[in-house]
């Protein structure tokens, strides 16, 4: 009965946005609410030096390749205050190194050389994928690359294809007049050592579909037989969610998904690993000085199985993000919130900071402080501050 609940009310939200004519302006692009939480100045200018230009004879159809990178560098110090405080200082660089080869306005290669220095030495490819334009309609990319899918914006569960990021990905997008049709294959190139098989790729396929001033989107994942969850091969997700733009720039959007663990079993709570129901909103205001922002998402996750285990069957949980930006003499100031509250188990974060571009060039001072809180326990206090350098180049 609760599951029907669950599924009845994910229904009616998006239903209510579909046909909810009358109490909307028509769709408009809207600066990412994001853009309050960059850690990079936007009040300094950067001599960013020119790409790497080559057109040689011998390879007339390469009409652009381009090297770029970014670099951040960060130093700080920090005091964790849980009983007796603890004291301590990090250091922590990356740079990452850029290439875009372009032969074509059809045709792209694209690939990220990562380098990190903090608790220990890193180096990898971050990505390295094709991208090809077919037949002038059909969008095709493949390779080391990510994807993400979905409306939502602060829960990461929401983007049912982050578990299998990094992996190859081939990509195929559809478009018509007001829709798009996309499948994703995966593979994890960590198989390649052992036995590769066609049973180990995982598909995923999205039809996203502009109905009146609201964009619908049905989704589903299947995953390959090495893709489990120790011992237990992951269970398939199907889900809908919907996104609309309000009263002139409140962004809202809800989504609703389920883990399919017995397809014989759909009309009883043994059919289902879980099903996660999140709706939320966003909106920035950034006609006049100081911008402001705020986004909010609630999520409710019902886990049948747990009870099993007298695990949490029911789970409610808040998120709040806030900020302000452009602020002080020379609009180079900006702050943030974040709250995150487990009403199930009590507990939750308190996250406040507060950062100054522009001190040094290329530099910003950032201050946070952090509180971590539960039912069982005294709270935790995290403090920090660091300058960091942000350099594109």
């Amino acid at each position: 009965m609760k599951k029907l609940l669950v599924l009845l009310l994910i229904f009616a939200g998006i239903m209510t946005f579909v046909f909810a004519d009358d109490f909307s302006e028509e769709n408009e692009e809207y600066d990412d609410f994001d853009d309050i939480f960059l850690e990079a100045s936007e009040d300094i200018i950067v001599e960013e030096s020119a790409p790497v230009i080559s057109t040689p004879s011998s390879s007339p159809a390469v009409s652009y390749l381009g090297i770029t990178g970014h670099f951040d560098g960060n130093l700080g110090l920090s005091a964790l205050i849980a009983g007796k405080p603890d004291f301590g200082g990090y250091l922590d660089l990356s740079n990452t190194l850029y290439l875009n080869v372009k032969p074509s306005s059809s045709f792209g290669l694209h690939g990220a050389l990562a380098t990190s220095l903090s608790n220990g030495f890193g180096l990898g490819v971050s990505y390295f994928y094709f991208d090809y334009m077919l037949l002038d309609r059909i969008f095709v990319s493949a390779g080391k690359k990510g994807v993400s899918w979905g409306y939502t914006r602060l829960f990461g569960n929401c983007n049912i294809l982050s578990d299998t990021n990094g992996y190859l990905n081939a990509e195929i997008r559809y478009p018509w007049s007001t829709g798009t049709a996309t499948l994703v294959a995966s593979y994890n190139y960590g198989l390649l050592s052992t036995s590769p098989s066609y049973t180990d790729i995982s598909y995923s396929v999205s039809l996203e579909q502009t109905i009146g001033h609201t964009s619908v989107n049905l989704f589903a994942k299947k995953y390959g037989k090495s893709e489990k969850n120790g011992d237990v091969h992951k269970h398939p997700i199907a889900g809908l969610e919907a996104k609309r733009t309000f009263f002139n720039g409140y962004d809202t959007y809800v989504q609703g998904y389920a883990r399919l663990a017995n397809y014989k079993k759909l009309n009883s709570s043994s059919g289902y690993e879980n099903l996660t129901a999140t709706a939320g909103f966003y909106k920035l205001w950034d006609g006049f000085d100081p911008n402001l922002g705020i986004n909010i998402e609630y999520q409710y996750v019902w886990t049948p199985g747990a009870a099993k285990v007298q695990g949490t069957v029911h789970n409610h949980v808040i998120y709040i993000q806030g900020g302000i930006k452009r602020i002080g003499k020379n609009k180079n100031m900006k702050g943030a919130v974040e709250w995150i509250h487990n009403f199930t188990s009590k507990s939750g974060s308190f996250t406040a900071g507060y950062i100054i571009d522009g001190l040094f060039p290329y530099a910003s001072w950032k201050n946070g402080v952090s509180v971590d809180y539960s039912s069982t326990g005294n709270p935790k206090f995290t403090i920090g501050t660091t300058i960091s350098i942000s350099l594109d180049y």
